[in-house]
């Protein structure tokens, strides 16, 4: 059964959302000035550690970039210790791009920054809500990534 949704609910769900957003707008801003990343950069980091090591085309389409234009991205990104080039025993041609222990440490300190503000704002939620926002939040995501783009999907090859 599929269900219409008014403009003026979308409206209503985004706000909240964003509010939600907002909320952290300042510590975010503050961690990506600290951290000296671009949005970029900071997305092709997110890729890799969403769908493991691949190599630079594969990065590159779900980035929605040519592979040229990658290229000063990922040197930048191995300059500043967050991701190494890994040749691949079986097939001289490919290079894997995989995040280094700097960047999963990167992204434990975002991980973390939200945690305790969202671990104290859910605290004042009874235990009955708390478990229904768990359940509609992944109820939304997996909507979300069914309508997922297949070139932002992991490869086979991956």
């Amino acid at each position: 059964m599929k269900a219409t949704v008014g403009a003026d609910e979308v409206r209503s769900v985004m706000a909240a959302f964003g509010r939600q957003q907002a909320a952290f707008a300042d510590e975010t801003a503050s961690f990506f000035m600290d951290v000296h990343l671009t949005m970029a950069q900071f997305r092709a980091l997110v890729m890799i550690r969403r769908f493991g090591r691949q190599s630079g085309r594969e990065l590159a389409g779900r980035l929605r970039v040519t592979p040229g234009s990658l290229v000063p991205l990922v040197d930048r990104l191995e300059e500043q210790g967050y991701l190494r080039r890994v040749p691949d025993l079986q097939d001289r041609r490919t290079t894997w791009l995989e995040l280094t222990p700097k960047a999963e440490r990167l992204f434990e300190r975002l991980w973390g920054m939200g945690a305790a503000r969202i671990g104290r704002a859910i605290g004042k939620l009874i235990p009955k809500d708390r478990a229904v926002l768990v359940r509609i939040l992944n109820q939304v995501a997996e909507h979300i990534e069914a309508q997922t783009s297949p070139s932002a999907r992991p490869s086979a090859s991956a």
